[in-house]
Formats: structure tokens, sequence, C-alpha cells
């Protein structure tokens, strides 16, 4: 499903209008007749529903007091809070807002705020996608008397306070059971808190051209859905065997994370590669030689430094020929010589790469390198990495996180996934949004798993934007496989190595 920020959403008004000659008054009674819609069906069971449409002054207001229009017509005991004086309510806002008062529809104006408790659905016409800058007090007043009113909420294009772009809101927000949205939804409705206070999402059809038949600037955002799985995710060819099914190098672990390396190379195993080969420091070996009993392991002569380095380049190319895909990173720590090995390896690896955690460390504030490698790459950034390899700060990357994935896309030649709420997957003009998994795996190690999984369907031969989002998909399934036996604070790392195979046999029927 496509998804729209707030600029493609405002973009797609104008060409409606320009373009396709829908008017905006057209376009505000169509978005209130199915506002009405969704709300007759959130009341349908009530008898003698008490509605209450709250409007602000711009195009989400006037969309309210449309909808307002609607329900009198069909009969419902409707009434209006303006949150601003008639004066301020201006253009197709004030035309329906007189048909309110013509219709005989109960107006009253902030500051008074209704003092009964007895709505039972309340239509949230404040904001919408107007939101900018900080919110106002007397904004926060109105989310904080509407939240604490125990009524339904039907929410307009989005609920007011939520930022649709990145889906986080300051001090307050409107929390709502339903969000008709119009166009498409809204990015930041997927983002961060956007699932929470957006409730269910229906697209209300109010005149809109497809999107198919329209070119909109700016990324092709969309959401992951099961069938994409169900496409790629095919049972396996019967005369596979172990050097077919896909061979990944690992590249991974140092003394104190050589768990790291174990949960990648697991992964990989467990999301259906058919060999593995992870390399592993001397005086460390005993430990990956233990626990990695399916895989094999290149060991490397480390005088006990407990890391790999610059010296250990030719040997780890020696064994790239071997591979289909590479993975680069998880806990291998941030020595110096550590850091030039990768950054050599990096610029001469000739086959498909994964660079995660450590590996992403030594390109702080220079994704431009990362972007002039030849050969395939995907980088996993977590929000940190991600802003260390942009130079910008966490918070800003949060607030401004659709801008600067606009940036990276124009300005890196590989896929980039980025482990934030939720995760993201970026490649040419596309994004996908993952809405699998939940916060159990907001624990040490799922990074790495993440990692084994992706590395694996590229060695399978998926292309690298497929393994990328598919594998996050089944990352974040894997750990909502496990709610129901270790709810969310008990979950570690390696339970995802057991429930990657539950997940993956859903699809592999046919």
């Amino acid at each position: 499903m496509r998804l729209l920020s707030s600029n493609q959403a405002r973009y797609l008004d104008r060409i409606t209008v320009d373009k396709f000659k829908i008017s905006n008054r057209n376009l505000m009674k169509n978005a209130g007749k199915e506002i009405a819609f969704y709300a007759k069906k959130m009341v349908n069971n009530i008898p003698n529903p008490v509605i209450l449409v709250i409007c602000g002054k711009g195009n989400n207001g006037g969309d309210g007091y449309a909808a307002a229009s609607f329900l009198q017509h069909d009969g419902f005991n409707v009434s209006v809070q303006s949150i601003v004086a008639k004066e301020l309510i201006k253009r197709e806002a004030l035309f329906f807002y007189e048909e309110c008062v013509n219709l005989g529809i109960p107006i009253s104006f902030y500051p008074s705020l209704k003092s009964t408790n007895d709505f039972h659905l309340i239509i949230d016409g404040l904001l919408g996608i107007g939101l900018k800058g900080p919110i106002e007090n007397n904004f926060i007043k109105i989310f904080t008397w509407l939240n604490n009113l125990n009524s339904k909420i039907l929410s307009i294009d989005v609920p007011s306070g939520l930022n649709c772009d990145n889906g986080t809101f300051r001090k307050s927000s409107v929390k709502a059971d339903c969000t008709v949205t119009f166009g498409a939804p809204k990015i930041g409705m997927y983002l961060r808190h956007g699932p929470q206070y957006c409730g269910k999402i229906v697209v209300g059809d109010i005149g809109f051209p497809s999107l198919n038949n329209i070119d909109i600037p700016g990324p092709i955002w969309k959401i992951n859905n099961v069938e994409m799985l169900d496409k790629y995710l095919k049972k396996p060819s019967i005369d596979i065997n172990k050097n077919s099914a896909g061979k990944v190098l690992i590249i991974a672990g140092s003394q104190g994370m050589t768990g790291a390396a174990i949960l990648s190379t697991y992964a990989a195993l467990r999301s259906g590669a058919g060999l593995t080969l992870t390399t592993a420091p001397k005086s460390l070996s005993q430990i990956y030689e233990q626990s990695i009993i399916e895989g094999m392991t290149l060991t490397l002569n480390d005088q006990n430094s407990g890391r790999l380095g610059l010296e250990h380049f030719e040997s780890i190319m020696d064994r790239v020929k071997w591979a289909d895909s590479v993975l680069l990173g998880p806990g291998l720590g941030r020595d110096l010589s550590t850091q030039k090995l990768i950054r050599k390896l990096v610029k001469y690896i000739d086959k498909p790469l994964i660079l995660d955690a450590d590996g992403l460390f030594p390109f702080s504030n220079d994704i431009f390198t990362l972007s002039k490698r030849v050969h395939p790459l995907i980088i996993t950034p977590h929000f940190g990495e991600f802003a260390n390899i942009l130079d910008y700060k966490v918070e800003n990357i949060i607030t401004e996180f659709p801008d600067h994935l606009d940036f990276l896309l124009n300005n890196f030649n590989h896929v980039c996934l980025v482990k934030q709420i939720p995760i993201c997957t970026a490649y040419g003009n596309s994004v996908r949004i993952n809405i699998t998994g939940n916060c159990g795996l907001a624990t040490a190690g799922t990074g790495d798993v993440l990692a084994g999984i992706i590395a694996s369907f590229v060695a399978q031969g998926f292309s690298y934007y497929n393994s990328a989002f598919l594998g996050a998909h089944i990352h974040g399934m894997a750990s909502d496989y496990l709610l129901d036996k270790k709810g969310y604070r008990g979950q570690i790392a390696s339970d995802l190595l057991e429930s990657i195979p539950e997940v993956l046999k859903l699809y592999e029927k046919s």
C-alpha cells in the first residue's frame, strides 16, 4: 500500500484541483460524506448515539463541518465545537460551517468546552496534516480533554497532534479509535507512535485520482505486505543441495562479542543458507568451534588479541571467491586495525556485501565513500549508526526522518535498511516500511540475527532490496511469534533462531 508525506499529500490536493478539475469544495463535501459513513459504523450498535464534531480553522475543520451536515441529514444527534472564533473560519470551511448553521446544528466556540461526558463519538477535525512547530497550550488542553472523555474518537486524515511525517508528537496527541485518511495513509501513521494513536486506519475515497496515474515528486513509500512473502518464499527446488542453497561468509565477532558471530551465523542457517563460513580469531576459536557446530569456521592467528585486524586481509579475501554473499561487522569491535581492515574489505570484496554494526563505524560521516562501492552493498544501521554516517544528531534523525532518508536516497547508490521504529528499507526512489515486530526486539543481538537473515536471502539469490525488506518482515514475524510464549521482556535474540523456521514454513507449502 502506498503512503504519502505531508508535502506529497498537499501536492495531490493541488494536482486534483488544477489538473483533474475537482473543486476544493467538492473534495471537502466528499470528505464529509466519507467521515459520516465511518462515524455511523462506529455508533451502529448504540441506541440514539450522541456525536460531537470538534473543528479547527483549516480544511480539517471544514471536513468536520461537512461531516456534521451529513450526519444531521441522516437524523443523528450531532453538535459542533469550534476551537476558533467564527471570523477565523474561511473559504470552503466557512461554506460548510454556514450549512451547519442553516441546519440548526448546535455550535459552541472555544474556550468554552462541553462539560458533559455523554458523547458516544467525537470526531477530531482539529489539525490534520497541518501541524507545524510546537503544539500550543490550548491544543494540549483540548487533546487532554478529548482523551479523558469516555467516548470513541474518529480522527480526520491524521490524529491531531501527531506528526504525519515521522510519527512523533510534542507533549500530547489525540488518541483515536479510528482514523479516516484521504488519498493514502500518511507516513507518520506507521512510524513510531503512529499506529498507537491512529487506531484502525481506513482510506476514504473523496475523488482523488489513482496514485498509479500520477507522478508525485519524492520517494515512493509503501508498507510490506503478506502477499510479497507468498511471491518470493516458495518451497525450495527438489534438486537443491548445500552448495546451491547459498554460501555465506561471515566476518564477525571479537573478545567479549563472540555472540554476535554465533547469532548471525545461525540466523543465516535457520533462514535457508546451505553453508556458512565464520571467521574466528585463533585465541577465541574454541568458543566458535563449540558453538557453531553446523557451520564452518576460518581460524585466523590473532596473537591473543581477541580481534581481527589488517593483517588478516589476504586470508579473508582468499575465501571471498567461495561465498555467494558476505556479512561484515557484527561484534568486530572498534580497534584501529580492525577499522582499517573493514575499510579495505569494503573496497575490495567483489561479492554482495551486508555491512552491519561495527562494520559501519569506520565510515562515520562518510556515506559518500560507501556510495562509491562498485559491487552490491546493503547497510543496516540503527538510528545511532545512521546518524553517525550522516553526521547528524540522533534526535534530528528522528524528528526529520523522511528528509534525511530523502538525502540518503539522493546520495547513496545502494540499499539501506534503517533499524528505527519500525524498520525502513530504502533503495533508488523507494522506501518500504516493515509492520511486523514488537518491542521484544529491543535486546542485544537481534540486529545480528537480522543481518544473518538478510545475508542468507542474498546468498539464495534474492535481489538485494528484496532480501533486506523480506528479512525485516521475517525477523519481525519471528518476534511476533514469540509473544505468546515469551512476552515482550522475556525475549532474547537466540529465541528468534527457533521461531524463524516456524515463520518460514508457512510460505513453503507449494
